[in-house]
Parts: C-alpha cells; structure tokens; sequence
C-alpha cells in the first residue's frame, strides 16, 4: 500500500507502507510519527521506516529517501492511519492456526483464530486464548488465564480519546507457566508480547502489551508490568511489585516485594522499596531509623 491511499490531499512525498510503530521499527516499510528531532535523527537512519509523519518545523529535516507527510496533529494522523492499514489486511501478523494433537486443552477454554499452540501443552479450565498467540511445547496454562488481552491502547489526542486497533500478538516459550488469574496483553503494533522459554508468571500478574521477558525469570502474584518493558534472564520479581513504562530489567537483577519501579535496573543488581533503589542501602536506612 502506498502512503497516499491514506493521505490523498497535501502529501509531500509518496512512500510504500506496510506498517506502523515507532522511529526504532524492525519491520521493512513502517510509517512513524515524529514531534522531536532526537526521533526524527532515528527514523532517518533507520532503513526500515519508509515514511514520517510529522510537524511543519520537524518536515525540513526529513531524508529525501523517505515518504512525508506534514501534519497538524502527527500522532493523531498516524494513529489514524494504523487502523486504516488494519483494515485493509496490512499491518498484521501471519499466524497459521494450528494445535497439536498432543495439547491437553480444557473443554471450557475458549481459543480465537490464528493461535498456535505447541506439543504437551495444558491448558486448564476457562482461559482464553486470543488470536496471534503462540504457545510453545510443554507449556502450562492455568485456569482463568488470558492470553492476548486487549491492552488500554484509546491513546488520548487534544483532550479526545482515540481507539487504537491491536495488530499483534503474544508468545509464550517452551516449558512456561502461566498461572491462575494471569493476564498477558497483545502488543497493539505488528510484533510480539514475548515470554521466554522456562519462565514462570505467577497468579494475578498483569504483562502490559510489547514486554519482552527472558528466559528463567519468576514473576510472583500480583506483579504488574506497564507495556513496553525488557526484562531480562534470571530476573526475580517479587510479590505486588509493579514497573514503569518502558523500562529495561538487566538479567540476573532482583526486585524485592511490593517495590514500585520507575526507572531501569542494570544487570545482577537488587532494588526494593517505594520507588524502589538499592536493596543493601534501603536496609541500612531501615536499620537506622530504627535506633
């Protein structure tokens, strides 16, 4: 599809468009929005993005090599355009709907199209699995679970929300568990909420659409993930403790009870508390006030 089957009137320069996401995208042929020149550096030396939505002010800086529209509202034309393309059978994930006869599958579960579910999986009674979901072999799926729920994407523009339709899915690895009550969102771009092989998520947790989970990590009850966070492997996460948007979790890294997290936490180190930093300083502060 190209730029201008969207934008018909005032279209600077055309472009071949497929996808949307941000100026970082890894899909050829993707369109972003751009209100900062810190972005509008990564679209331009990104290959990927085919197209730039963006300012009047923003639109002089733009590679020629890439397609241009200038808007008043870029996020809100860009949002606009994304489900246009959804619409129009692009800007979605190829997903060929299969289960193996191996799947231990509840009669009370309920499983959308275009769901993969792999070798030795269980899934027990009432969850839901929605579509684009691939669950690897050996998984475990726990009662009540829901994969590939529909994230809070009604993106607010000038005072007015905006429904933003889902295009991708989510992925859990081989020899996962998801437990009762665990809830695990669709990213609303063509990709992937991911949960690596062997990696435990706990009751009641919540991961926000786009998170990206490593392999052997533990996610106690309760847990709340904000989208868009990496964590990485060997990552313990405990009870009630709940992270920021977009946030990167080196491997290795323990985050103690209840901590409340809102900024990123460098491999093996351990944080605690409200908001959470230094575990080993908190408890010395702790001692303190106590004497």
């Amino acid at each position: 599809m190209k730029l201008s089957n969207f934008f018909e009137n005032d279209l600077t320069r055309d472009a071949h468009i497929q996808f949307t996401h941000y100026a970082n995208s890894k899909l050829n042929n993707t369109v972003c929005f751009v209100l900062s020149y810190e972005y509008l550096k990564m679209a331009n030396e990104n290959d990927n993005i085919s197209a730039v939505i963006t300012t009047q002010d923003l639109s002089k800086d733009v590679s020629l090599d890439k397609g241009l529209f200038i808007s008043k509202n870029p996020k809100l034309d860009f949002f606009n355009l994304h489900n246009f393309l959804i619409k129009n059978n692009c800007n979605k994930i190829e997903l060929e709907h299969s289960i193996d006869s191996s799947a231990k599958i509840s009669s009370t579960v309920v499983i959308h199209n275009n769901v993969s579910i792999g070798k030795n999986v269980v899934i027990d009674d009432y969850a839901v699995i929605y579509s684009n979901s691939i669950i690897g072999d050996n998984a475990y799926i726990a009662s009540h679970v829901i994969i590939g729920a529909r994230g809070m994407h009604n993106t607010m523009i000038e005072g007015e929300f905006v429904d933003v339709e889902d295009a991708g899915g989510v992925i859990i690895g081989k020899n996962c568990e998801v437990l009762s009550g665990a809830i695990i969102q669709k990213a609303y771009y063509c990709e992937f909420t991911e949960i690596e092989d062997q990696t435990k998520v706990s009751v009641s947790v919540k991961v926000g659409h786009g998170c990206k989970i490593g392999k052997r990590t533990m996610l106690a009850g309760n847990v709340q993930l904000a989208g868009y966070n990496t964590i990485g492997d060997d990552v313990w996460i405990g009870p009630s403790s709940t992270l920021a948007h977009g946030l990167t979790i080196g491997n290795k890294a323990q985050i103690k009870l209840g901590s409340v997290v809102v900024k990123s936490i460098k491999e093996n180190e351990e944080v605690s508390g409200n908001f959470a930093y230094s575990h080993t300083k908190r408890i010395r502060n702790f001692v303190k006030e106590q004497r």
